[in-house]
């Protein structure tokens, strides 16, 4: 008799399981709100990811007003700029 419990219960799990898809697959309300979920869902991991490089870009202008040895590390590092005093030098790895 438990045995016979065991086994109804599992076959339960799966008759809800299946129920459940069939439903959202072939009711269109239903359909609609889990497609809706999923693209609110992308879209704020999208905004995340923005607000991400929002933060980056932020804390960069701070430094870039405030902190004037920061812009020369700028120019130098993305323009490959030297001033007339320096010396570049290049090691190989």
């Amino acid at each position: 008799m438990k045995k016979f419990f065991i086994i109804f219960s599992k076959l339960f799990k799966y008759i809800i399981f299946f129920g459940l898809t069939a439903y959202v697959l072939f009711n269109p309300t239903a359909r609609k709100l889990f497609l809706g979920y999923v693209q609110i869902h992308s879209l704020e991991a999208g905004i995340k990811e923005a607000e991400e490089i929002n933060l980056e870009y932020k804390k960069r202008l701070y430094y870039l007003e405030t902190k004037p040895e920061y812009m020369d590390r700028i120019v130098k590092e993305e323009l490959e700029v030297l001033a007339d005093d320096e010396i570049e030098y290049r090691f190989e790895k």
